[in-house]
């Protein structure tokens, strides 16, 4: 222990982190307790709480680490700047599917991401991951807002459009609709139905709201 003591925080808190996600990949979040995570990370349950707060800390530290990636994945998709209106189409898709992965592959951390965070800007003893995961948010509706506005130049979006309505609706209507999608999956795939396809055609009726014409 000594040896680590010397190794950076955040080498520690990853380590305490990684071994928290396999617990909450395989026992899930309230089945796992601070102590099962602190014996899989090899550390004692004092030294755990010199790094985190919580068992909700390290959670968080987590949802955060998705969000940054599903931040940059659309970023990258945004930036390209679509050059006309199928290009706006496919880019749209792109970011559903962004969204949607994070929910197939990370369930527990999607729900993190689009679940209320008890959060208090003004206190000291807010834990900083809440304040990266708002500030986050705040910097990925912007990317929305900016990706809906070349929707309006391109034509293809309706005209006077309030840009910061239309972007929480957006996150709002399509996280609901891939949660729907994906408790409905077996109950889809006995029916013969292809569950990517109904994906599809339920992004493009999301879309049809605010479609010009």
């Amino acid at each position: 222990m000594a040896r680590r003591k010397k190794e950076p925080v955040e080498d520690h808190r990853r380590t305490i982190a990684q071994a928290a996600h396999q617990l909450f990949s395989s026992k899930g979040l309230a089945a796992t307790s601070v102590d099962m995570i602190a014996k899989a990370a090899g550390y004692s349950k004092a030294t755990l709480y010199v790094y985190f707060k919580n068992k909700e800390e390290i959670f968080f530290s987590l949802v955060y680490k998705h969000n940054q990636t599903l931040h940059q994945t659309i970023k990258e998709i945004i930036d390209k700047r679509p050059k006309n209106q199928t290009d706006f189409q496919v880019s749209y898709l792109e970011i559903c599917r962004v969204l949607q992965d994070l929910c197939q592959h990370y369930p527990l951390y999607f729900e993190g991401m689009i679940g209320p965070i008890k959060l208090d800007l003004d206190k000291e003893e807010t834990p900083q991951v809440y304040k990266d995961i708002y500030q986050l948010g705040l910097e990925t509706n912007q990317l929305i807002s900016r990706f809906v506005q070349y929707g309006i130049e391109l034509d293809y979006l309706q005209e006077g459009l309030n840009i910061n309505h239309v972007t929480i609706f957006f996150w709002s209507a399509l996280s609901g609709i891939i949660r729907m999608a994906e408790n409905k999956k077996a109950d889809y795939k006995l029916l013969g139905l292809d569950n990517q396809d109904l994906f599809n055609e339920e992004y493009l009726k999301l879309l049809l709201t605010f479609k010009k014409g």
